[in-house]
């Protein structure tokens, strides 16, 4: 199940649990075919033994997918809450940027959002979309200096680098 979030390309999954079954393309295919599978195995081996039988086996079946199910909603969390990779940031700031660029209803420059978090430009994106459909709602600038560095803070962080660069060079 993994596979899901950790391989890509589709035609590299591989899915032994389903032999004799296409390739899912999605957790929710996945499961799907799962829990035919559980009523097909049930039907071959439940075989002149009777209805009783038949949906016990389907029983124990369709509860060991409800459990498979609960985990992929579990993996599906954990892998949300996971930080994205270093390019994956880089490639969604500049789309968020674009986007901002875009749709702003206020005069800015790109240089005024480059502290920004993601979460802030995201949130100024839908911002900009709201405002582009809400003709009612004010177009107002965002306060450009609320992520903005103080200048103790870069004070702070060009020392830090100092530190950094001599400890390195002279390995103190």
């Amino acid at each position: 199940m993994l596979q899901f979030y950790a391989e890509d390309d589709p035609s590299k999954r591989t899915f032994p649990s389903l032999h004799g079954f296409r390739t899912p393309s999605n957790m929710d295919e996945y499961l799907k075919l799962k829990a035919k599978q559980v009523e097909y195995i049930a039907k071959q081996e439940s075989k002149w033994k009777g209805d009783t039988n038949l949906s016990s086996r389907m029983q124990h079946g369709l509860s060991k997918v409800r459990k498979l199910e609960d985990f992929a909603k579990d993996l599906r969390k954990k892998m949300l809450n996971l930080p994205p990779n270093a390019d994956l940031q880089k490639e969604l700031r500049k789309d968020l940027m674009e986007l901002i660029m875009r749709d702003k209803p206020y005069p800015a420059k790109e240089h005024e959002f480059k502290d920004w978090p993601l979460t802030a430009l995201k949130e100024e994106a839908n911002r900009c979309e709201r405002m582009k459909n809400d003709p009612q709602m004010r177009k107002t600038a965002p306060n450009r200096n609320k992520f903005k560095k103080s200048s103790a803070d870069l004070a702070l962080e060009y020392k830090r680098k100092r530190a950094e660069l001599v400890a390195a060079k002279y390995g103190m």
